[in-house]
């Protein structure tokens, strides 16, 4: 059957953009299609990017970013610890900057594509798929051998063909940001507060971008609903009363209030099937344990576009051949999604109406511990290493209390 081209890519996150590259350079045909005109401009994240990503996917420097050499970390019933790095950790950005970044590294073929138009139905047979745009009230179809579908944590495609089931809330994380400008360029630390006093049983966020700091909160969906506070409560309580915060940030201007959805289910199988392969937050590409998803989901987008290049060059749709993808993001990411849910429950759950396991473990006060910490929540270290390497004093500081 005559396509209009190989592959269909829905969404120009860094999922998407990286499939697109990707898929030029394996001389692939496709289209890639975003409801903005300006993706990512609108998206909420917080922005961090580790340096394993900027090294691993060549990304050249981004117009607006801030770099990261230190972490301020806060737990339950502690003070403020601050881990100083001489490297640089990753840098901060805005998404619509990364955006165009990535869009500057696809090879010159501005027709693949399409923005400002959404993709309102995914439909897919035995030989072919087809994707459906709206815009001004007029439909296009368009028709292709494979989808990658890379258009959030609720994808697109799900709603015609569900390829897994839906995450529910007790998986599903929710954040709220403020964006707030201030008169000084801010210092270059990302900072996590943790603890019943900052968010809905989560953690809070705050990550410098020049003049601009994003503070956020957030946490499982299933929590927010059944709690007593406002989400926006946690924020306020901050900016007024929370030193040295308060002092930094008080004087500021709100000039922009967002939130979104998280996927925090760890690895969420399957991830293909019926000539379509979900990447990035709608394959759950994102820690459990940090909420940071733009290093995962374009690791898959890479894989996602090197599985079709692999389908084309046999000429085979099959499941079987779709579940190499699978096997790949599982090989790369997997681990850091599966040690990330198990640490998530094991530290994050509230008792007693309080956050547990940081906050009431006493392998936090060692500064070996924090410093490994650190080191996992900005990609330094995987989430697997960082608990082996400080298994053993958490374990004395619990074998400690009894």
């Amino acid at each position: 059957m005559n396509t209009d081209t190989d592959v269909i890519v829905i969404g120009a996150g860094p999922a998407g953009l990286t499939a697109a590259k990707k898929l030029a350079e394996l001389d692939v045909d496709y289209l890639l299609f975003d409801r903005d005109m300006n993706p990512g401009e609108n998206k909420p994240c917080a922005g961090f990017i580790p340096a394993s990503a900027l090294k691993q996917f060549s990304i050249p420097k981004i117009d607006d970013q801030h770099e990261i050499d230190k972490v301020r970390m806060k737990f339950q019933g502690r003070d403020l610890v601050t881990i100083q790095f001489d490297h640089p950790l990753g840098v901060n950005v805005s998404r619509g900057a990364l955006g165009k970044t990535l869009q500057s590294m696809i090879p010159a073929t501005s027709s693949n594509l399409i923005f400002g138009s959404k993709v309102g139905k995914v439909e897919t047979s035995s030989n072919s798929c087809k994707a459906t745009l709206r815009e001004d009230g007029k439909e296009r179809t368009f028709t292709s051998k494979l989808i990658i579908d890379a258009s959030g944590a609720n994808p697109v495609s799900q709603r015609f063909t569900a390829i897994r089931p839906r995450i529910p809330n007790s998986a599903m994380g929710y954040g709220l940001q403020y964006h707030i400008e201030v008169d000084r360029e801010l210092e270059h630390s990302n900072t996590f507060l943790y603890g019943n006093k900052y968010s809905p049983s989560g953690y809070c966020w705050l990550f410098p971008r020049g003049k601009v700091a994003i503070l956020g909160t957030g946490g499982l969906v299933k929590r927010i609903r059944t709690n007593e506070r406002r989400t926006h409560d946690y924020l306020d309580y901050i900016l007024k009363e929370v030193e040295p915060f308060s002092n930094e940030l008080g004087n500021g201007t709100i000039i922009k209030k967002d939130s979104a959805l998280m996927p925090l289910a760890g690895v969420i199988k399957p991830s293909f099937g019926q000539r379509i392969m979900l990447a990035g937050d709608a394959s759950g590409h994102c820690s459990p344990i940090s909420g940071e998803g733009i290093h995962y989901s374009m690791v898959g987008g890479l894989v996602a576009a090197q599985t079709a290049a692999r389908c084309i060059r046999k000429n085979d749709f099959s499941d079987r051949m779709l579940s190499k993808y699978e096997e790949n993001w599982v090989e790369q990411i997997g681990s850091d999604l599966k040690w990330g849910l198990w640490l998530q429950r094991k530290l994050m759950r509230p008792e007693s109406g309080k956050t547990s396991g940081w906050g009431s473990s006493g392998f936090i006060d060692s500064q070996n511990s924090q410093r490994i910490i650190a080191e996992m929540l900005m990609g330094e270290k995987s989430v697997r290493n960082s608990i082996l390497a400080i298994a053993p004093s958490y374990l004395k500081s619990k074998m400690s209390r009894k």
